[in-house]
């Protein structure tokens, strides 16, 4: 079974400064609120979940739910997520991950350890993030990001809708 973070319940970076994110419902989200990318060069997008909360012995891929709008940055095009247990952060590597491309414009061709966008039925875009397993459902919490935080460029035109856990 599936677990949705709607984007009100993820963390991200500047979310209430309405310089750089604001809340949108956009007319196919008429019951949610979609996190809008204005104008930011530091983007953090995190959710966490509990694996208490989800079936034991049993591998899970985390999914970025969005949207890129007209005119968006092509600073998104490509950029990092990854996917941990909270406890295995470790100091000096927060900022490791794996290429992510949120659009593949000039993309010929894609390595085995990248991740490109795919269509869901609800017209939304999704991207993996990474996988975990939940073993014994003791291993606390699962963090999931999607990141660009060394190329500091500005980027606009994404829009969050939330991540989905689902098994694999």
């Amino acid at each position: 079974m599936s677990k949705w973070i709607p984007a009100r319940e993820l963390t991200i970076t500047w979310i209430n400064d309405q310089r750089y994110w604001g809340w949108t419902q956009p007319p196919d989200c008429s019951r949610t609120e979609v996190a809008e990318l204005r104008n930011v060069c530091w983007l953090d997008i995190m959710g966490k979940i509990d694996v208490r909360k989800l079936a034991t012995y049993t591998g899970y891929s985390a999914y970025l739910v969005f949207k890129l709008k007209d005119g968006w940055s092509k600073e998104l095009k490509q950029v990092k997520s990854s996917v941990r247990f909270v406890k295995d952060k470790y100091v000096g590597f927060e900022d490791e991950g794996v290429a992510v491309f949120l659009f593949l414009e000039d993309k010929k061709e894609v390595q085995a350890y990248e991740q490109v966008p795919h269509r869901r039925e609800d017209k939304w875009m999704e991207i993996k993030l990474g996988e975990f397993v939940n073993e014994k459902g003791d291993e606390g919490t699962v963090e999931m990001r999607l990141f660009e935080t060394k190329r500091l460029r500005w980027k606009s035109g994404l829009l969050v809708k939330g991540i989905e856990v689902r098994p694999i």
